[in-house]
């Protein structure tokens, strides 16, 4: 195993921190934004998620809510290895949020040969996406959060 510690570009976000927050506040938004086809098999609760990514039994859940700045989410149930992704929401005015991730991974050895060097690679996108979205530039049904297809 080994431990990769990411910590993705901060974007401006243009919607208030509370409402940002909240978007990640419950698991169940995550499954609301998945096309239809990505949904079967995956389940939800306002704590946690569990689903199959690439042949993988996954799961994650909330461990820590700070109200309006940070969500830290661990895995869950039969995931393979341990992970923390922790959320940062820093209000940068009433229509604005600063917003960056944090991973810290311990991979196992095949894992980390096919993600690992992509793994900054696919904080920043999500970032990216989010901030897209917030503009108007893409729609949020179109945000691309699959890990594995960041195409």
């Amino acid at each position: 195993m080994g431990s990769s510690k990411i910590k993705g570009k901060a974007v401006a976000i243009s919607v208030p921190a509370h409402a940002l927050y909240t978007a990640f506040a419950d698991m169940r938004h995550f499954v609301e934004r998945l096309p239809e086809e990505k949904k079967q098999g995956i389940t939800a609760t306002s704590d946690t998620i569990e689903g199959e990514v690439q042949g993988l039994r996954m799961g994650a859940a909330i461990s820590e809510r700070i109200p309006f700045s940070c969500i830290k989410i661990k895995e869950h149930g039969q995931t393979p290895f341990q992970f923390e992704v922790s959320l940062f929401f820093d209000a940068a005015d009433v229509q604005k949020t600063m917003f960056h991730m944090e991973v810290d991974a311990e991979l196992p050895f095949m894992v980390k040969m096919l993600i690992g060097n992509k793994l900054q690679e696919m904080v920043d996108k999500i970032t990216e996406q989010l901030a897209l979205a917030s503009e108007g530039k893409i729609s949020p049904e179109d945000l691309k959060m699959d890990p594995f297809n960041m195409a």
